[in-house]
């Protein structure tokens, strides 16, 4: 099982894959934190593929 920790070191490498400017990092960077605080496990990953899914309309 991934831990936290594990996670943001992915979410890092593919911001510095797509060379986000570190403002835009940095502000990735709170919000997984205050996710994983505020979302379980669960409702992070239905809510966030419900969510990359509705790009599609756009």
């Amino acid at each position: 099982m991934m831990d936290n920790y594990q996670a943001i070191g992915y979410m890092l490498l593919a911001c510095k894959k797509v060379d986000l400017d570190k403002d835009t990092v940095k502000e990735l960077y709170s919000n997984m934190w205050y996710m994983f605080d505020m979302k379980t496990e669960e409702e992070a990953e239905e809510q966030g593929i419900e969510w990359y899914r509705g790009l599609e309309d756009y």
